[in-house]
């Protein structure tokens, strides 16, 4: 009979890690230690009937860095590895302690669309923010069928990057991040919504506007919408280009 009532309290380091768990990060087990020190263990971590572990590997691991006892309690989970993965998945998605990077690893390894999360990655180490990412896909898919890149694919593990979809936002990255502008302004939402409506017109150029950017940086105006953004964008665009095309946009 599983003892699940208590809090427990082992010097014996044999808890196990289940691959599809958020990557360790030695920063955060600094961190973690540094507070166990001073203050001690106040969350037991939560392991199931075959000692893996289902939440606090990082205090884990801090407390075994200290060599001190780890408090834990034991849930009576009885369920087959992969579905602890599906598990642990489920419990941090709607909990602020999984970034979405995290989530995106554990289903690279588990999830059907496993592929397209690898994908997924791949973009993310190109130094881009998740909703930047998911924007790019939704909006460079050009007719694309089997492509499902919307935020409720990306957390129902059904997102579906095709390797055409994730040659287009690459490239379209590496465009940006080999510019002058700042990744502050480009490395947003609110941005890429703007960007992408604007390159769906004859009249716009976007290596136009990255050109005319690295030359005038001072006519860049700040923007916080996607509206605002497409105003500066074009005001950059257009700027001392009385022998090339000017764009022009009407807003609805």
């Amino acid at each position: 009979m599983l003892d699940t009532d208590k809090i427990l309290k082992t010097d014996k380091y044999y808890f196990k890690f289940i691959d599809g768990n958020r990557k360790i990060e030695s920063s955060k087990i600094k961190h973690i230690s540094e507070s166990i020190k001073k203050y001690g263990q106040f969350q037991s971590i939560t392991i199931e009937r075959n000692n893996y572990i289902i939440e606090g590997q990082h205090r884990y691991l801090s407390c075994e860095a200290l060599g001190i006892p780890v408090k834990y309690t034991i849930s009576d989970i009885d369920l087959p590895y992969k579905e602890l993965v599906a598990l642990i998945r489920d419990i941090n998605s709607v909990q602020t302690t999984w970034k979405n990077k995290d989530i995106g690893y554990a289903f690279s390894l588990y999830a059907k669309s496993s592929e397209s999360y690898k994908k997924y990655l791949e973009l993310v180490d190109m130094g881009v923010s998740h909703s930047t990412i998911i924007e790019a896909c939704g909006m460079l898919t050009r007719g694309e069928e089997k492509a499902k890149s919307y935020y409720t694919d990306f957390k129902n593990g059904t997102l579906i990057i095709t390797d055409t979809i994730k040659n287009r936002v690459a490239s379209q990255i590496k465009m940006l991040s080999d510019s002058t502008i700042d990744r502050k302004i480009w490395n947003r939402i609110y941005f890429m919504r703007a960007l992408f409506k604007l390159r769906k017109q004859d009249d716009f150029d976007s290596y136009q506007f990255i050109d005319n950017f690295h030359k005038f940086p001072q006519k860049w105006i700040p923007a916080y919408t996607v509206d605002q953004n497409i105003k500066s964008i074009i005001m950059v665009h257009n700027y001392n280009a009385a022998k090339r095309n000017k764009a022009k946009y009407y807003f609805m």
